[in-house]
């Protein structure tokens, strides 16, 4: 039986993966409402992975500023990040420059620009919420991710905390309400459950790779069904 504090930890880290895919999937977006992150730039910079994004949105009032929220993986819930931003003619989001309470850019309609230094499976989360409080649209990126792909299913790796102290595991693909075994191995800690697929063939687990005693480590995993099975891993610690 777990004790208070796992059931605790077990909970949170429920939350923050139902939350997190809420964020992928758009769940609370304003209805007849849709963003996109449409990737302008991928570089490196010392040594690191850059990518610029540009947010594209169709169906929300253009008469309206907007509040961009961002939710970082260090932080424990979305914090500001910019506001009076506008929604351009072609959709995209700009720093209009036009009137006092509009943000300013380097010229009118000036396109905003996130810029991005993410970890391997690093998830990215926005939020963009008009000044009236009527319309919000929710959206996330993972710009490196870890995924593999076998035949119709796969298995992702997102990362929700530094170090991947906690990681949500994403798979896709399988036949609708298929049972599946869910395994997962870190240093000499294995374990295995037996999972179901929802109607549409995903499963989704919250995901504690550490081992006690260890400061990093590999974990590897496998989502198996019963005519295919998806397998990766990832780094996790220092």
């Amino acid at each position: 039986m777990l004790s208070a504090q796992q059931n605790n930890v077990a909970q949170a880290a429920t939350n923050l993966t139902n939350a997190t895919i809420a964020f992928l999937d758009s769940k609370p977006t304003t209805p007849g409402v849709s963003g996109k992150l449409r990737e302008k730039e991928r570089t490196s910079q010392d040594g690191k992975l850059k990518v610029a994004y540009n947010m594209v949105i169709e169906g929300a009032p253009k008469d309206q500023n907007y509040d961009l929220i961002a939710w970082p993986i260090n932080t424990a819930k979305p914090v500001a990040q910019m506001k009076g931003l506008s929604i351009g003619a072609d959709g995209v989001v700009v720093c209009a420059g036009k009137t006092p309470d509009q943000c300013n850019g380097e010229k009118e309609d000036d396109p905003v620009n996130l810029t991005l230094f993410p970890a391997p499976a690093e998830v990215a989360r926005f939020a963009l919420i008009s000044a009236d409080q009527k319309t919000k649209i929710f959206l996330a990126v993972v710009p490196d991710p870890i995924v593999s792909k076998n035949g119709p299913c796969s298995v992702e790796v997102i990362r929700l905390m530094p170090q991947f102290a906690l990681a949500m595991i994403r798979a896709r693909g399988y036949a609708a309400n298929e049972h599946l075994v869910f395994s997962s191995k870190s240093y000499d800690e294995a374990h295995q459950q037996d999972v179901t697929a929802d109607a549409n063939g995903n499963f989704l687990s919250a995901l504690l790779p550490a081992v006690k005693g260890k400061n990093k480590g590999k974990t590897t995993l496998s989502v198996r069904g019963g005519d295919c099975t998806a397998n990766t891993a990832f780094e996790w610690g220092e």
